[in-house]
């Protein structure tokens, strides 16, 4: 075994709360290069940016049905479980290491050999993952792999021409990605030295079978396992660890926990104050609310306008990634709880 792979080393997030589209741009990166906060905040930018447009462009402005219509659907780049669109993850690329994503065809290779290419990201309805060259090799960084999987440079074009087959859409990096290879930062467990995977590679199946897992995609819901048809034994290994975490992440009777202090409803500020926010809630019966509030507004003031809606019914309230109680926070302002400009996810109890 060469020294050459004792000091390169491979950075793979695995499935965490089925962010696969946050793990497959920090996979594609070599590094923890968003959270899930900041992937976020560009989709709400690039949804302030399209009302913006709209109230310019359609006749009647702010005051217009589709205007209306649109503000009341909430964020189309973003929702409460975190699903984000190809316009966020292209922003976020963009913005931030000036990368342009394009589709694998002929222009993109022309004069070129797809080895050429430094890497690509690989999307599916429920899935995205990042295949990226590291040291000489290309590997497969799917999140829901246990760890990375070399792929030769001479097996890449079939593989890949088998993934388009299975489905899935694929863009190219031809170049400006970051280094990659060298050890760097915090997340040890994120790290893999070549030479220990190289002789940990044979894992008695072919690494590209099971493409089709339900992590979280950039671009839609994530899949719904309790409308699934098949049955929990004949799901991959990696299917039925993303369907336990997700299940995770449902609100357990035994701590789920509703305001029992009175907050009246706080009025709505006049446009154009200082010190605002607009919050989207997604109210317990699926309905969509995006309301203005103060920062100052206690999050309690939230849970009593959702409660006026819910005919006395027991709910939650959940936001953040991975979605967390609000309970906890209600007697804190919007701003002190970081609230502001959230998505927030109501369910009955």
């Amino acid at each position: 075994m060469s020294d050459n792979a004792e000091n390169i080393w491979v950075y793979h997030e695995k499935q965490e709360a089925l962010l696969c589209g946050q793990h497959a741009l920090n996979n594609l990166l070599q590094g923890p290069a968003f959270t899930a906060h900041q992937l976020s905040q560009i989709a709400h930018q690039l949804d302030a940016l399209e009302l913006e447009y709209m109230a310019q462009n359609n006749e009647g402005g702010t005051r217009s049905a589709d205007y209306q219509r649109r503000l009341q659907e909430g964020s189309t780049n973003v929702d409460e479980a975190g699903n984000f669109s190809i316009q966020v993850l292209k922003a976020a690329l963009q913005e931030h290491y000036r990368i342009v994503l394009d589709y694998l065809n002929d222009d993109v290779l022309k004069g070129k050999d797809i080895t050429d290419m430094q890497g690509f990201i690989c999307h599916k309805s429920d899935h995205w993952f990042a295949v990226r060259n590291i040291g000489g090799r290309f590997w497969n960084l799917n999140s829901t792999f246990e760890r990375p999987e070399a792929v030769s440079h001479f097996a890449l074009a079939t593989e890949m021409q088998q993934t388009k087959k299975l489905g899935y859409t694929i863009f190219a990096i031809p170049s400006g990605l970051p280094p990659a290879g060298r050890k760097k930062g915090s997340a040890g467990k994120n790290w893999h030295r070549v030479s220990d995977l190289l002789q940990g590679k044979s894992t008695g199946s072919d690494p590209w079978e099971n493409l089709q897992g339900r992590g979280m995609r950039l671009d839609g819901s994530v899949a719904d396992p309790a409308s699934d048809t098949m049955a929990i034994d004949e799901l991959s290994e990696e299917e039925q660890i993303a369907i336990a975490m997700q299940q995770s992440l449902e609100p357990s009777a035994s701590v789920v926990r509703t305001v029992t202090e009175d907050f009246t409803i706080p009025e709505e500020p006049p446009k154009g104050e200082k010190g605002t926010c607009r919050i989207q809630l997604r109210m317990p019966d699926g309905s969509r609310l995006v309301r203005p509030f103060r920062t100052t507004d206690p999050v309690g003031g939230i849970y009593s306008l959702v409660l006026s809606k819910c005919d006395g019914r027991p709910f939650t309230l959940m936001a953040g990634f991975p979605p967390k109680d609000l309970a906890d926070v209600k007697s804190k302002s919007i701003g002190e709880a970081g609230l502001a400009g959230e998505s927030i996810q109501g369910r009955y109890i």
